[in-house]
This record gives structure tokens, sequence and C-alpha cells, in this order.
């Protein structure tokens, strides 16, 4: 008996330590706060008169979770299991009080999706807190220039960057002259300032700046037809259109007085991705997005998403580190990261703006990456795109 207890119990010793090889150690969790607005206009289907929809645009969560599904193959190595809480506010005012809410819980990580109006309560409501948010779908300079918040990444590019990328192209193909066809929305504006921004600073030059109303009133042709509005006295290489409404823009290809190209709101648009983007890993990425979004098309805002978890995970594996301060300081400081674009991006020390390749695409096909070869910059080729750090109110870094 005395032999056969000293098998038996060998045998339960020898299971118990298989049990324990086998079972996998406790992992510490990163729970990451994807932050979004319940009826956000943005993400409205954009129709023709009600009848066609153009366009359904949607909100950026299933880029986040393809970030999450990635980082289970790290998490073993980092030690940590990142997890994804979505958080739905009922309004602009509320996303403040939500981030602050779920703060006060210890997450220190947040992906931003909201519209601008909601960011002045929301820098005042984490200003000197430790946590990181991502901006993942506001691409308004303003809140890198004017509302400067250390406490903010801006992921989606700026207008600025988008603009400066298209302006690039087109000056490196020689298309120096411009006429600019802008819509009556305040977005129109911001985004035609971009544009006269970008041309002056690349040497172009503008033809003719016309402001149309969508519509077909035939009281309003002048203000309503891509031919009157293009019937000026001076040619010009390319047509750039300013339209949020998207109406206008639809019906200006091939309805000019001269046969030129159309940028901007339609046809050659610069965006942060392309579904057809089919370099350094694109066609990979785009197909997890696929699977998570029902097969809906990777678009800019998910890219910014999925960038920014990676951008989290990253800092934790690299700096073999869950603290948040270490992990911080390397996003903000030395930290780069492979984005699938070509070109490693990092985050700019004076605005916090996330410095990076720029695509120019048409409806099916990527035909260029900003920056373009001749623009050059003294240190970074990356902030020829964008505000420099001379060029914007905006100084975090000092």
């Amino acid at each position: 008996m005395n032999r056969l207890s000293r098998i038996l119990l060998s045998a339960w010793l020898c299971a118990c330590a298989a049990a324990a090889i086998a079972q996998p150690a406790s992992l510490s969790q990163v729970k990451i706060v994807f932050v979004e607005v319940k009826g956000d206009p943005r993400y409205e289907p954009v129709r023709a008169f009600e009848r066609l929809v153009l366009k359904t645009p949607d909100h950026p969560y299933a880029g986040a979770q393809v970030g999450i599904d990635d980082a289970k193959a790290l998490q073993r190595t980092i030690g940590a299991e990142f997890v994804l809480e979505r958080v739905t506010a009922v309004s602009a005012d509320a996303v403040a009080p939500a981030v602050v809410e779920a703060s006060g819980r210890g997450v220190k990580f947040f992906l931003v999706d909201a519209p601008p109006e909601s960011y002045p309560a929301l820098a005042a409501a984490v200003k000197g807190r430790d946590v990181l948010l991502f901006n993942v779908s506001a691409p308004e300079d303003s809140l890198r220039r004017d509302l400067c918040a250390a406490e903010f990444i801006h992921v989606m590019p700026s207008r600025a960057q988008l603009m400066d990328g298209l302006v690039q192209m087109l000056v490196s193909k020689k298309w120096r002259d411009y006429l600019v066809l802008q819509g009556q929305t305040p977005e129109d504006e911001a985004v035609t300032q971009a544009f006269l921004r970008s041309v002056k600073k690349f040497g172009g030059r503008i033809a003719a700046h016309q402001k149309f109303e969508a519509g077909t009133d035939p009281r309003q042709r002048e203000k309503n037809n891509p031919a009157l509005l293009s019937a000026i006295n001076r040619d010009w290489d390319a047509t750039f259109v300013a339209d949020r409404q998207f109406e206008f823009a639809r019906q200006v290809s091939y309805q000019t007085v001269r046969p030129r190209p159309v940028v901007g709101a339609i046809d050659l648009e610069p965006v942060a991705w392309h579904w057809t983007w089919e370099h350094n890993g694109a066609p990979q990425v785009n197909t997890r997005f696929a699977r998570y979004a029902q097969a809906r098309k990777m678009e800019s805002p998910d890219w910014a998403a999925w960038m920014s978890v990676k951008m989290i995970v990253q800092s934790a594996l690299r700096t073999r580190s869950l603290d948040f301060n270490q992990q911080r300081k390397f996003i903000l400081g030395s930290g780069s990261f492979d984005a699938d674009k070509g070109i490693a991006v990092s985050v700019r020390a004076w605005d916090h703006q996330v410095r990076q390749a720029i695509l120019l695409a048409t409806p099916f096909s990527v035909v260029g990456s900003a920056p373009f070869e001749g623009f050059l910059h003294r240190v970074n080729e990356l902030d020829s795109l964008g505000d420099d750090e001379a060029d914007t109110p905006c100084h975090l870094n000092r």
C-alpha cells in the first residue's frame, strides 16, 4: 500500500505540474474606450434630393476592433490583454462627462470619434489628467492650432496635411493654376481656406474663386451651373471643389467649359487611407477590416482608429512596460510606428499631430502618395505636409 500510495502521489504531482504548465499566466488588462456620439450628423447618409443614397459613412469602431484583434498575437509577450469598450454619448456635450467617468475607473486610453464642437469642453475636462485621447475622425485645423491640448493625439490627418498632399501632387505635375468652386457650408469655407493656404505654400495660382449654390433652380443658374461658373477668361489646370453636401460636386466632372481634372470633394481626393491601397501590407489590413465591418470598405477614420490601437499596443511592447507614464513618453517622444503606408508615423512634439503620408485616391485607385519627390524638409520629409513648428501657434513642446 505504501508503494502504491507513492505511485499515486507521484502521478498526482505530475498531473498538477502539467496542469500548471498548461494554465496560462494571468494577464493584466488594458482597457481602451472608444467614445462616439449618438446621432452624429457626420455619419448621416449623403443623399441626392432624398432619393439616391450617394454615401453611407459609418463610425470607425470596426477599425479599433481590428487593432484589438491584431494585439492578441502579442498579449502573451506583453503580459497584457487589450480590451475595447464602446461608449455612446447622447450628445456632443455628453462626451466630456463620459470620458471623465471612464477616467475615474482607471482608463488611460481613449479613441474619440466626436464632432469638433465637443472638443473644447473635453479638453477642459481632461486637462492635467493622466490620459491620452486619440482623435480618430476630426480633421479641423483649429483643434491643432487653437485648442492645442496636451492630452490629445491627432491621428486623423489635419485639413492642412490633406490639402498639402493634394497640392503637392498637382504642383509635381506642373498643374499650377486652379479654378476654385466653393459651397455654402462652414466646412466648405474651412476646406477652401486650407486649400488656398496650400496653394500659396507651394507656389500655385488661383485662376478664379467662385461660390456656388446647389440645386436646379433655373433662376440661380449662374450659381449652380458648372459650365457658367467655369466660363472665366483665364485658363486653369485643375478644378478644386469644396462641397460637404456633395450634391453639386457630383455634377462638375465633364460639365466645365474646359476639359480639366476635378479634385477635392470628388474624383481625386486626399485621404489617410483608401481601400485600393495595395502596398506595405495594406491588402491584409483591408481584408481583416472587411470581416468586422460586414464588407464595408476601410476609410480614413477606420485607419485612424486601427492605428491608434496599434500605437498603444506597440508602446507597451517596445517599452516592455504597462506603466502609463512610460507609454505616454514613448508615444509622444521617440516612438515611430508602421502605418502600412510606406513611411513610419510619429507624433509631432509641437501640436501632437501624427505625421504621416497622404494618399491621393480616385474612386477605384490610389494614384499617388505624398510627400512627393522634390518637396524637401530640413528634418523630416513628412513635415512638408501640414503645420510645421514655425507655422502654428501651438507649441506643446515649449
